[in-house]
């Protein structure tokens, strides 16, 4: 569990990230991550960064973040349901460049090619 319990931390992380990107958590957003994270685990992680007030987050030093943290845990089938999450938020956000979007991205295309075999 403590594997798991990691994944959720680095996606919270990177969820921050996108989310702050642009320097505030907007209404939106907040709106977004309360409907679709109710009543699931990474939840508490979600809240707990946006709680920090931590502004200082890199969407990049995130996704290589997550993706080390994914590799050492494995293949897992929620990983579906984590990058939606990020899409999601990634759409609403007003704060990716076209530098972090091209990342994004090439980081979402990666991630389902390792981890989802798509």
């Amino acid at each position: 569990m403590e594997s798991k319990k990691k994944v959720y931390e680095a996606f919270a992380e990177l969820i921050y990230a996108v989310i702050m990107a642009d320097g505030e958590v907007k209404e939106p957003e907040k709106s977004l991550i309360t409907n679709i994270v109710i009543n699931h685990p990474i939840a508490v992680h979600i809240h707990a960064h946006l709680e920090s007030g931590v502004k200082n987050t890199s969407i990049v030093q995130s996704f290589l973040h997550t993706l080390d943290v994914c590799r050492e845990h494995g293949k897992d089938e929620e990983y579906s349901f984590l990058l939606n999450i990020l899409v999601e938020i990634s759409k609403v956000s007003e704060g990716v460049d076209n530098e972090e979007g091209g990342f994004f991205a090439e980081f979402v295309a990666n991630f389902k090619k390792r981890f989802l075999l798509v």
